[in-house]
């Protein structure tokens, strides 16, 4: 009896299922975007995905944003948009169509390594990513982070700034390419031989266990520009393409990046606008070659 109320319950579901989506097929009009763990993905001010919602928007879609993957919620869906999923909601995922599924892999394996993960990946017809090494133009496709900003007016003279800042949240992780370590290297080390010249701040740091931070920064920019030099790691090294929105935060800024993260980073950036950490045996040398440029 149970197995016949169980078996009359999926059929009855599948059914709805199929009738919600062939009602809806000569009116797919909208595009959902389940941004996950991700707030509002269409910035007000130029930033995040703002100008694609426009684009859309002109060609006649309607855009929303859900945290739903129920298919009743996704009524007239023309595709569905997904934004680094958590494995959780790969029971949903599978019931829906295949070839109305796109995935935006923001986050690098340290963070979210199930994301990098090809078994899960199926599921979804394109995929969206900043691996170069998985670009075939097919399926995966190439994914730069959202910045258009311009550089500011340069209201500091270059002699009068600090010498060097590092903005992120204390972070740390097991996965074998995670630099979370490599940047508290990187304040030990000025903390122990250069603490007048360095300021930490973000989220997740504390004055007790570093000397060296401030607090939060409210406006990363506005703290950036203070500096001559300032630390812009990756959370993960090794990876072709994965540039994020440190390293142009820096440029933005009118501060000169010293960079560690994507193997391939000249591909995209002059190698002479940053300092290279792979170009030095210790921070001791590059910190050398920092005050050179200082002198400069």
């Amino acid at each position: 009896m149970k197995k016949n109320i169980a078996f009359f319950v999926c059929i009855t579901y599948t059914l709805i299922t199929l009738a919600i989506f062939f009602q809806s097929k000569t009116k797919e009009d909208t595009i959902y975007f389940i941004t996950g763990f991700h707030k509002d993905i269409f910035g007000d001010d130029n930033s995040g995905f703002f100008n694609l919602a426009n684009v859309l928007k002109d060609r006649g879609y309607k855009i929303k944003v859900t945290g739903s993957y129920r298919i009743r919620d996704l009524k007239n869906a023309k595709y569905i948009v997904v934004f680094d999923n958590h494995p959780k909601k790969l029971r949903r995922i599978k019931k829906l169509p295949k070839n109305k599924l796109i995935l935006f892999v923001w986050e690098p394996p340290c963070t979210m390594a199930y994301n990098h993960d090809k078994k899960y990946l199926r599921y979804f017809s394109k995929v969206y990513t900043f691996r170069d090494d998985l670009i075939d133009n097919k399926k995966y496709f190439k994914f730069h982070y959202p910045r258009a900003q311009d550089v500011i007016a340069r209201e500091i003279p270059f002699d009068s700034k600090k010498f060097c800042s590092l903005i992120v949240s204390n972070k740390t992780s097991s996965h074998p390419s995670e630099i979370y370590f490599e940047r508290k290297k990187a304040i030990s080390f000025f903390e122990e031989y250069a603490p007048k010249d360095f300021d930490l701040y973000g989220w997740g740091w504390n004055k007790a266990e570093f000397k060296s931070y401030i607090g939060t920064s409210l406006n990363k920019i506005d703290t950036l520009k203070n500096y001559k030099f300032s630390i812009c790691y990756e959370n993960s090294k090794d990876i072709k393409g994965y540039i994020t929105e440190k390293i142009f935060d820096g440029f933005q800024a009118g501060t000169v990046p010293i960079y560690l993260g994507a193997e391939n980073i000249t591909d995209y950036i002059p190698v002479n606008t940053f300092i290279d950490m792979r170009d030095f045996d210790s921070f001791e040398k590059q910190i050398g070659r920092a005050s050179c440029r200082e002198r400069v």
